[in-house]
């Protein structure tokens, strides 16, 4: 007999799934990073790598790997790497390949060991910072450097790794760049390996990081803003970061149709990689509906600001005597614990409502009970709202963009609410208290089939199938070499509403097959981001450009500081992206309009300024040929 070998699904490379850290109560996104290694290891019985990067975890990570697999939310077959831990636990070869490219500066005077394996030091007279971390043997690993100022504001940073034999083998200036290195090291070796980053702010320290053998993806757990707010550019600068980042990406992972959708007509994407890949279940489904108390409550979560749980105790507050009876266990721990026990306290809940803490694999508490309240003021695909389905644990949700209702009908296997109708939520909770038996059985047993859409198994295939067409859109962008260049400004033509811009690509830059263009803009200081389509047109000889700037599309950097914006010009095709400048002569101001001036820089760079006093309503046409 032959043995049997399982078909793989996955590419067979290394796949490595990357975040901050596991905390020790965590929420979402941990959850489904820890969710995703376990499936994978599982579908190809296969090893996977979990990479998390926090410092918190340089001493602790074999210990954390084994608490997670002895408690059952870690397949045996994930391993964990953290470059902090990698430093302390590497032979010194491995070492000296890691700092390979870091040249040293300076020299560290470690204090004697003392048993302790991380020490603290500063010095505000002279002027530093620093953590010595030793490895259990007693040889120095690590130097910390944090310059501080007169002040006692950090200034430079400076990270060393030494051998066993106390010599420096690396140095970096910031921990992205340590981190950058230390993920060419583990992959520098293979001839292809996929990176799946789970969290915005991991994401963010890799934002000009690639390699030709890594397949980088991006797993887009938040909503990332509105569809209006993304349109008017209204997002905190980490997110911009992350927004100027998506057409590098190999691929995109979005949780639901519409966020795709939104990126694309916001001119946030523009290459063809973006993949609708909702969560899964990280709990089986019930086989069939458990009777339980029709008015316990229950809800899971993070217990902060932008969770509004105090809604949930409102409206709690609101029902009517007939319903006097409705509890909720709280489940969870955060920042705004102490201001809704005060509130509950204050409502005179504290027989409602019980604060039960934080629990780990929270999805297994539906089962106790009938209903769950989610009021977020923003999600992504709600993983608690699944879980709750597949309890037969009935969600009563707030109808947020890209949450609840990808999941829920209403009336048919869950409850949606508008948002912020605190009236609205209490009238649902009555609503469901008033339906029959026969009428709630039916509602469970839909809720438990709708979950089944979200099993693991189902999902997992589709990861394989993108997973697979991210490293063939991988290996179509080696083949080719992309030119640098730049984009001339031709003319432009202001109006009271904006400006118009026509623009000519450099000779090698418009012999490549570009399908699209786009004009985008940085604000260096505070860290905006937008970016706006464009329409190409080949004439004779040559490549034009032509885009319009909305002013209004300008009123959010406007409002946050009067630093220039950069402007760019994004072209692309279903593959890959390259951003070039925009030049005119140096110095020299081309136009204005009120409050609006466009100049070019000392190197040429085409900048949009904006004038603290309106010197003129007249707008200028210029052409510059």
């Amino acid at each position: 007999m032959f043995p049997f070998q399982r078909k793989r699904r996955l590419p067979n490379v290394p796949i490595f799934v990357l975040t901050g850290e596991v905390p020790e109560n965590y929420g979402g996104v941990t959850t489904v990073a820890l969710g995703r290694c376990n499936v994978f290891a599982e579908m190809d019985d296969r090893e996977i790598t979990l990479l998390t990067v926090s410092p918190i975890h340089a001493m602790s990570i074999d210990a954390l790997r084994s608490d997670l697999v002895a408690d059952g939310r870690l397949d045996s077959r994930v391993n964990l790497r953290n470059p902090w831990s990698d430093i302390l636990q590497l032979e010194d070869q491995e070492l000296n390949r890691l700092g390979s490219s870091a040249s040293v500066e300076g020299h560290v005077e470690f204090p004697e060991f003392s048993g302790e394996c991380e020490v603290r030091a500063s010095s505000r007279s002279e002027g530093f910072a620093r953590v010595y971390r030793y490895r259990p043997d007693g040889s120095p690993a690590i130097s910390d450097t944090r310059e501080i100022d007169s002040e006692g504001n950090p200034s430079r940073r400076l990270i060393t790794a030494f051998s066993r034999r106390g010599n420096a083998v690396g140095q970096w200036s910031s921990p992205a760049e340590l981190y950058r290195r230390w993920l060419g090291f583990l992959t520098e070796a293979q001839e292809m390996s996929i990176v799946i980053a789970e969290r915005l702010t991991t994401s963010n320290l890799f934002v000009n990081w690639s390699a030709e053998n890594v397949v980088f993806v991006q797993a887009v757990h938040s909503h990332h803003h509105s569809a209006g707010a993304l349109q008017a550019f209204r997002y905190p600068a980490p997110k911009a970061k992350f927004y100027r980042s998506l057409d590098k990406r190999e691929m995109v992972a979005t949780l639901t149709g519409q966020q795709a959708e939104d990126l694309r007509e916001t001119n946030l994407s523009g290459v063809d990689n973006l993949a609708t890949l909702p969560n899964w279940l990280t709990e089986e489904p019930l086989k069939s509906p458990t009777q339980r108390d029709r008015l316990a409550g229950v809800i899971v979560s993070r217990i902060s600001q932008e969770k509004q749980i105090d809604h949930s105790l409102k409206a709690l507050n609101m029902l009517s005597p007939a319903y006097k009876g409705a509890s909720v266990d709280i489940f969870g721990d955060g920042d705004s614990l102490p201001a809704l026990e005060e509130l509950a306290s204050e409502l005179g809940l504290s027989e409602q409502v019980a604060f039960q803490g934080y629990v780990s694999r929270g999805g297994r508490k539906f089962r106790d009970y009938s209903f769950s309240l989610h009021t977020g003021k923003t999600e992504g695909q709600l993983l608690v709202v699944l879980e709750s389905m597949a309890a037969g644990c009935i969600p009563i949700a707030y109808n947020i963009k890209y949450g609840p209702s990808d999941s829920i009908t209403h009336g048919v296997d869950g409850f949606l609410v508008e948002p912020n109708d605190i009236e609205g939520l209490g009238k649902q909770i009555e609503l469901f208290g008033s339906m029959s038996e026969t009428e709630v059985l039916r509602m469970r047993k839909a809720a438990i089939r709708r979950s089944r859409d979200f099993l693991p198994g189902k999902i997992s295939r589709r990861w394989a199938e993108e997973l697979h067409g991210a490293i063939e859109r991988k290996n179509r962008k080696s083949k080719v070499v992309l030119p640098d260049g730049y984009a001339k400004l031709g003319a432009l033509r202001v109006d009271e509403h904006g400006v118009v811009l026509r623009l000519r690509v450099s000779k090698d830059l418009a012999a490549h097959d570009w399908s699209w263009a786009k004009i985008s803009w940085v604000q260096r200081k505070t860290g905006i981001y937008g970016r706006t389509s464009a329409q190409l047109k080949r004439e004779p000889g040559k490549l034009v450009i032509r885009g319009r700037i909305d002013f209004e599309q300008l009123e959010h950097a406007h409002s946050r500081s009067d630093a220039p914006l950069g402007l760019w010009v994004d072209l692309g095709d279903s593959d890959q992206m390259q951003r070039v400048r925009i030049i005119a002569s140096p110095n020299e101001e081309v136009s204005r309009y009120g409050p609006y001036r466009l100049a070019a820089a000392s190197s040429g760079n085409l900048l949009f300024q904006f004038r603290q006093k309106v010197e003129t309503h007249e707008s200028e046409n210029v052409s510059n040929r």
